[in-house]
């Protein structure tokens, strides 16, 4: 007990007030801690959420999508004009009515491509045919006229032949201007196909095999060396007729003779063609021919031949520029070849 100077007791003497503050209470965060399986089940939840809302856009674009598909094809791109262009023998009418297409057709339904096959096969004068759609409601239909490059004699009558050796047709009399071609058996023939060549079928027939030991077995009985055996007339320089008609002709075009009265291909070894009927030009074997066929216009051209000559004039050296021209003094036409 201390006494104080008023004579009163006071209690015991206070403690020491410690140096060091107290400690703060911790701060708690003012929301419930969430257990971890609740938050994953809302997390699983809001992407199952957000799921179900994709797949609702999606259904809804599809939706959209197809019903304005149908709607296209049912209601809207009728077919209302079928417009032919482009020069033909054939009328408008009969055209637009072997294509297929009618009006009143979708216009993205049409069969463009089979009305195209169809155009040029059962129209065999019309070389080529593009049937085209265009917005919003036409057809355009353009074809391209074709002409006889040559014709062959085939059973009994004369096959016209166009572009791509289609058979444009048979006439019992060769046309004028239209050149005759010699030298070519034809396996079959009809009107708006190809030309199907003899050598061709017998080709295909045969296995390759076999042709070469016939080739081998031929060239030994005759003495002479396959490659000897090919070039006088085996497999492979028979079943080169369609090429060596077409790269003639191609020659021809290229060169600019355009009196080419008749072709003969019999004697692969010398190739004949027959210029306004009275100059027959010999060719010999089927290469260079552009460039022989060349060398005979620009003697024409030139006047080395006159337009009442008659005669041969003999290409087979004009690499070495050797091109003799034999005329013909005789009052008779020129011979046709073959």
């Amino acid at each position: 007990m201390v006494r104080t100077p008023n004579g009163t007791r006071d209690g015991p003497q206070s403690r020491r007030t410690p140096q060091n503050p107290p400690r703060e209470p911790p701060h708690y965060s003012s929301g419930r801690q969430v257990p971890h399986g609740i938050e994953q089940r809302a997390a699983l939840r809001r992407r199952r959420k957000r799921r179900r809302a994709i797949l609702f856009y999606i259904a809804m674009f599809l939706f959209v999508v197809v019903a304005a598909v149908t709607l296209s094809l049912t209601v809207l791109f009728k077919i209302d004009t079928i417009q032919v262009t482009g020069s033909s023998r054939y009328p408008a009418q009969q055209i637009v009515s072997i294509s297929g297409i009618v009006q009143g057709e979708n216009l993205f339904l049409a069969k463009t491509k089979e009305a195209r096959t169809a155009i040029e096969s059962q129209l065999p004068y019309i070389k080529a045919a593009t049937v085209s759609r265009q917005l919003p409601a036409t057809i355009v239909i353009h074809v391209e006229d074709d002409t006889a490059k040559g014709a062959i004699a085939y059973e009994g009558q004369y096959a016209l032949i166009g572009s791509g050796d289609k058979v444009l047709e048979f006439v019992d009399t060769l046309p004028q201007g239209v050149t005759l071609v010699k030298g070519l058996d034809l396996a079959k023939a009809e009107v708006g196909q190809p030309i199907v060549y003899t050598d061709d079928v017998e080709l295909s027939s045969s296995p390759a095999d076999d042709a070469s030991e016939a080739d081998g077995s031929s060239a030994e009985a005759s003495g002479s060396s396959p490659s000897e055996s090919t070039l006088a007339g085996g497999e492979d320089s028979s079943h080169k007729s369609k090429e060596i008609f077409q790269e003639l002709w191609t020659a021809i075009e290229e060169s600019g003779l355009d009196k080419i009265t008749e072709i003969d291909l019999s004697d692969r070894y010398n190739l004949v063609i027959l210029y306004d009927n009275r100059i027959t030009m010999e060719l010999g074997l089927p290469t260079d021919l552009e460039y022989k066929l060349h060398y005979a216009k620009g003697i024409l051209d030139a006047g080395g031949i006159k337009d009442t000559e008659k005669g041969t004039l003999k290409l087979s050296d004009a690499m070495d520029n050797r091109v003799p021209f034999e005329p013909d003094y005789s009052n008779s036409s020129a011979a046709a070849p073959g």
